[in-house]
This record gives structure tokens, C-alpha cells and sequence, in this order.
């Protein structure tokens, strides 16, 4: 048994992690990877994907394979200049908001291990626009990177001041060699939860792209929890105001069909809930989107990907990239690696290319 390997990790590393608070246990995750920075070249080989079935290309980037990083890992992009040697096709790093906040309350952040899933309610903690743009301005990316910025957590910033508040994260942000920018439109973790209106994020589209004299691709990040009649009015605003895509989708306040026990649930609290239990809502929106969306929009299929099966079915419903965070929490380093290898293996027994198999339709056994 390999010590890279996903058993390994499931036996032996896994457990020791688990044994701390999780966010403890993030924390620790993130200094692993950066003083392990002159063993990652030699590593990688163990965590990267070399077939050439699942190239492909994302805003003019050409990317080994699809499956990327989602937001949330790496907040205040610390490791922009490692997450290649993990076997990432792209990263996106974030949310950044304009104000350097603490985030919510601790403890925030909350494993249900018989669930394969996570809730936390973090806040939008990060360092601000300022810090993290001077930080990347000077990073050597060593992949494709994209970037998700999000409103400043603080009630006191609405309306005018709300479009403001995304347009300083941007217009710090605008000039970095970024491959697209998401605006994330669905975090449960503030006060406001996710938008409910149209209109607003249309507003904030249109002063973005004034803004955007680089022609940055912009995406939306769009809620499992919104109704079908909101998502139709951000795509309409979105597609109106001439936005790259979506990102289908974020994190859930729901808790159906939970295996934790109900008590224990009650005891955690508000917060957004990500993970295996997720899939089935992101598949649906991905769905609703591939529906509404301009042919030449891509959709980012996010949401309960453990393996090659579930990156399948997110390709089949209509997303050309994959991200995946929590499942990196359960199965480890090597499941990128995983996923590329199962992917690429069901792409040649359906005899598809990566490219025909995006919205074809067809479903494998969940």
C-alpha cells in the first residue's frame, strides 16, 4: 500500500485528522502543503493524471484534465504555487471579500462523518482584497487559477454600498493573470444568506463589466437552494449581461436525509452543508442551468463529487469543469487522481470524448 494512496490516507492519516477540531485540521493541512514545497515536484507523480482523454480548455487555458479546486480551501490564495503537484486541472481561490474579516464565531466548522459531509458557517473569513492581491501579484500560479469574490460580510453594507463593496474586490483583482473571476451570489454563511433577487446581482453584473476593461470571463455561483423561478432570472441577468457561466453550485441549509443523528444536527446549527448529500441538489441545478444557459456559457459542476461516477453524472447534466473540496476531507490528496483515472476509463467504455459527453443526458448508477 502506497503511503500517497487513498487507502493509506482512509487508514492512517485520515483518522489522525479527524482526531482534531476541523478547522485545527484544515489549518494543518495548509502547512503541510507549503513546507512540503521542495518534496511536491518528485510527489506529484503519484497525484498526477498523464492521459491526454481528459484535455481540454477553459477560457483559452489549456487544462490536464477537468476537475478543479473549489472555493473555500484556499481563501487567501497561500497556495496558489502548489496546488499543481495535487493533480488539480485549475484552482479558484477565495471568496475575497473588499474588508479583512474574522469570520463567524468558532467553533464554525463541523464534520458528519456517517454522512460524508460537512457544515460550516465560516463567514467569509479572509484577509481582504488588499492583502490578497498584493500577495498574488507577486505568486507564480502554477496552474489555471480562477478567483470568487463575494460581499463583505457585514449587514451594514447594503444596497449601493452592497455593488460598491463587490466592485473595490474586483477592480484590485481585475489586473492579475487570472483565468476567470466568480461572483459568488450563494453564501448561507452571512447574515443575508443567499440572494434573493435578480435585479440586484444584474446591477452588480452590469457595474462589473464596466470595470472589466481586461475582459476577464465572469461566472455567477448560483444556490442548490434556490427555487427553479430565481435560477431562471440569474441566468436571463446573467447570460443579459454577458457572463461567461456558472458555477452550479455552493454549499445547502438544508438537512434531509441526514444518517447523523437529528440531535446532533440540532446542536451544530445554522450553517452550510456540503458533501455527499449535496449531489443530488447540484445535479438538479446543473440540469436547470444547462437548460438556460446560452450554448456558448459553461457550467463549473460542484457538489458531492467523490469519484469518477459522480464527475460522470455532473458532465452528462451538463458541466464541462468539476471542483470538489469536502471530498478531499474523506478520501484524501490522491482523489483527484481518482476521479481522472474513473472518469477517463467510463468516458472509453461509453465511447465518448470529454467534449460529447457534456449535456449528453446519460446517467450511470448512483
Amino acid at each position: 500500500m502506497s503511503i500517497l494512496s487513498p487507502a493509506f490516507y482512509k487508514q492512517f492519516i485520515r483518522p489522525a485528522l479527524f482526531r482534531q477540531d476541523p478547522e485545527q485540521a484544515h489549518l494543518l493541512t495548509h502547512q503541510l502543503v507549503a513546507k512540503c514545497r521542495p518534496l511536491w515536484p518528485m510527489l506529484s507523480k503519484s497525484f498526477v493524471y498523464t492521459g491526454s482523454h481528459l484535455s481540454c480548455n477553459l477560457f483559452g487555458k489549456s487544462l490536464h484534465n477537468p476537475v478543479g479546486l473549489a472555493a473555500g480551501f484556499d481563501k487567501n490564495g497561500d497556495l496558489a504555487e502548489f496546488l499543481n503537484y495535487l493533480g488539480f486541472g485549475f484552482a479558484e481561490i477565495g471568496s475575497v471579500t473588499a474588508i479583512s474579516k474574522e469570520g463567524n464565531p468558532k467553533p464554525r466548522l463541523f464534520r458528519l462523518e456517517r454522512d460524508g459531509a460537512v457544515i460550516n458557517r465560516m463567514g467569509l473569513n479572509g484577509e481582504g482584497a488588499d492583502a490578497i492581491a498584493a500577495k498574488l501579484e507577486h505568486a507564480k500560479f502554477g496552474l489555471p487559477l480562477g478567483l470568487n469574490i463575494a460581499k463583505t460580510n457585514d449587514p451594514n453594507i447594503v444596497g449601493d454600498g452592497a455593488v460598491k463593496d463587490i466592485l473595490y474586490t474586483f477592480d484590485k483583482i481585475k489586473s492579475l493573470p487570472l483565468t476567470y473571476v466568480t461572483i459568488n451570489a450563494s453564501c448561507p454563511n452571512t447574515k443575508e444568506g443567499i440572494v434573493t433577487e435578480a435585479s440586484h446581482m444584474r446591477t452588480v453584473f452590469t457595474e462589473v463589466g464596466k470595470l472589466n476593461s481586461g475582459r476577464l470571463p465572469i461566472l455567477v455561483k448560483l444556490s442548490p437552494d434556490s427555487s427553479p423561478e430565481l435560477v431562471a432570472e440569474m441566468v436571463e441577468a446573467a447570460s443579459a449581461c454577458g457572463l461567461s457561466g456558472f458555477v452550479c453550485g455552493n454549499t445547502s441549509t438544508g438537512r434531509e436525509n441526514l444518517s447523523t443523528d437529528s440531535a446532533a444536527i440540532t446542536a451544530i446549527g445554522l450553517g452550510g452543508l456540503s458533501g455527499k448529500p449535496l449531489k443530488n441538489k447540484a445535479l438538479q441545478l446543473c440540469r436547470l442551468v444547462h437548460s438556460l444557459k446560452k450554448s456558448s456559457q459553461i457550467i463549473i459542476g460542484c457538489g458531492g463529487i467523490f469519484s469518477g461516477q459522480d464527475a460522470y453524472q455532473f458532465i452528462s447534466a451538463g458541466a464541462s469543469f468539476l471542483q470538489i473540496y469536502t471530498g478531499l476531507v474523506y478520501e484524501g490528496p490522491g482523489l483527484p487522481l481518482l476521479i481522472n483515472q474513473e472518469l477517463s476509463a467510463i468516458l472509453h467504455q461509453n465511447g465518448q470524448s470529454l467534449h460529447e459527453a457534456i449535456g449528453a443526458g446519460q446517467q450511470v448508477p448512483a
